[in-house]
């Protein structure tokens, strides 16, 4: 096993790792900011941590490993477990991360297609299961909404489940705009129903058999839109989590509701990025996410806030 040399300096993180826990050193070459970056360092719930730096996940290299299952030189996806909140994230390069924050990067994949898919394509993997969508479930050709398309979890899911073969209608607020999601595969691009459409209590038509929703602002609608014995795989809440729900759509078209959480351990990480590599196009990477510099991220981060739909969002630290 190599030498502990990362140990033997202090990280610069609000709450030190436990001695107990199997660590890596890595070296990030292209962090990814989401939701929960925007989340913790606009203090929405809670004081911002101290000597915060952003990045929940990213993707590099090992320097150097505790863990019997990474070596230095391995390239590994790293996400969750405190990066970017209580301890030093992503943005910072150097980075010391618990070893069950890792995974290695599939060989189909270069470390910038990993950060690119990131935490969207653990959310996606994991809405398919709960949905059954796949060869255990609902058969490929089924109508799926996606919400939020144009931001980086939705435009990344849109893809995903388009290139896997479904009928994907993508769900944004400025549907002018979103002609990368054409060239994506989607099939179908519509705009958020205005107020009065989503207030309404009468059913619409069965209109979709499965849906992704990244918002939390359309479950109402989703439902009364929902086929019978249709699954809603609620995803994020970046547009609230406090939302009206149709019971009665619910019961009588016998509707799942599905809370997902992508918490996954490092075999089932590397299963979603693999799951994903195997569908996108080598084209697709750079039209789900914005390449960014270190100085942008204040600014990138703001634009979680403010609704701007730019994808994923990917800083090169190379």
């Amino acid at each position: 096993m190599p030498a502990k040399p990362f140990l033997d300096r202090k990280p610069d993180c609000v709450a030190p790792h436990s001695s107990a826990l199997p660590l890596l050193r890595v070296r990030i070459e292209y962090a990814a900011l989401n939701f929960r970056d925007f989340v913790t360092a606009s203090g929405l719930f809670g004081a911002i941590p101290a000597g915060h730096v952003p990045g929940n996940e990213g993707a590099g290299i090992v320097l150097a490993s505790e863990h019997p299952g990474f070596s230095a030189g391995d390239r590994v996806f790293v996400n969750g477990h405190g990066l970017g909140e209580t301890l030093v994230g992503t943005m910072a390069g150097d980075v010391q991360v618990p070893a069950a924050a890792a995974c290695l990067v599939p060989d189909e994949m270069t470390t910038l297609q990993a950060a690119t898919a990131g935490v969207a394509a653990l959310a996606a993997f994991a809405a398919q299961s709960v949905m059954g969508v796949g060869a255990q479930g609902l058969p490929v050709g089924i109508s799926l909404a996606v919400t939020g398309a144009m931001g980086g979890t939705g435009r990344l899911a849109a893809t995903y489940f388009a290139r896997s073969g479904y009928r994907v209608t993508a769900i944004t607020r400025d549907p002018a705009q979103a002609d990368v999601l054409a060239e994506l595969g989607v099939a179908s691009v519509v705009g958020v129903p205005d107020a009065a459409a989503l207030s309404e209590d009468t059913f619409g038509p069965e209109t979709f058999d499965a849906a992704f929703d990244v918002t939390g602002g359309l479950v109402n609608w989703l439902c009364r839109h929902m086929r019978t014995d249709g699954t809603l795989a609620l995803v994020g809440i970046s547009a609230g989590y406090k939302v009206q729900i149709n019971v009665l759509a619910v019961i009588l078209r016998r509707l799942r509701l599905m809370g997902v959480k992508a918490g996954f351990g490092a075999e089932e990480k590397m299963e979603a990025l693999r799951a994903v590599s195997k569908v996108l196009q080598p084209g697709d990477y750079e039209r789900i996410a914005s390449l960014a510099q270190p100085q942008d991220v204040a600014r990138l981060l703001r634009g979680f806030g403010e609704g701007a739909g730019r994808g994923r969002i990917v800083v090169g630290l190379r």
